[in-house]
C-alpha cells in the first residue's frame, strides 16, 4: 500500500487520462471534467506534497471548477438551436383512434392506435377504457393528449 501512496500524482494523472479517452466511449463531456480535475491535482501533488485525503478534495473542487468554466465555454462555441420544421404537418390533430390500452387521468401508461402504430396516450378528464375510440387533442413528444368520443 505504501507503493501505491507514495505514488498518488503519477496514479491521478493515469485515472485523468483514462477519463480523458474514456469520452469517446461515453456520451456527453462531463467525464472529460473529471479527467483534467484528475491531471491537475496529480500535478499539482507533485509539486506540493500532501495527503491523499487532500488530494482527493483538491480533485473534487479542480473537477468542479472546470465543469463550470469548461460547460460555459463549450456552450459559447457549440450553441444550441430548437426549431419548429414547417415541414410537419400536425395531421394528428381530431383524429377519432381506438384505445388498446386503458388510457389513465394524467398518467403514462395508456395507449392508442395510430396510423398502425401504437403510441402513449393520456387522459385529462377520466380514464378511458380499451375498445373504446378517443379524439387526439395534443401531442408531447411521443405522447398524445386524448379525450373520450361520445359515441
Amino acid at each position: 500500500m505504501d507503493i501505491i501512496f507514495a505514488n498518488t500524482p503519477y496514479l491521478w494523472i493515469l485515472i485523468g487520462i483514462v477519463l480523458l479517452f474514456s469520452e469517446f466511449l461515453l456520451p456527453g463531456t462531463f467525464v472529460m471534467f473529471l479527467g483534467i480535475g484528475a491531471i491537475f491535482t496529480g500535478i499539482l501533488s507533485r509539486l506540493v506534497p500532501m495527503e491523499f485525503y487532500t488530494e482527493v478534495i483538491v480533485w473534487v473542487v479542480a473537477s468542479f471548477v472546470s465543469i463550470v468554466l469548461g460547460g460555459s465555454l463549450i456552450k459559447k462555441f457549440f450553441k444550441s438551436e430548437s426549431s419548429v420544421d414547417p415541414f410537419i404537418k400536425e395531421d394528428y390533430l381530431n383524429q377519432i383512434v381506438p384505445v388498446e390500452i386503458d388510457i389513465l387521468v394524467g398518467r403514462h401508461g395508456g395507449k392508442i392506435k395510430f396510423q398502425g402504430t401504437l403510441w402513449d396516450a393520456i387522459s385529462k378528464d377520466s380514464k378511458i377504457p380499451k375498445g373504446d375510440y378517443v379524439r387526439i387533442l395534443s401531442r408531447e413528444n411521443l405522447t398524445f393528449t386524448v379525450e373520450k368520443v361520445d359515441s
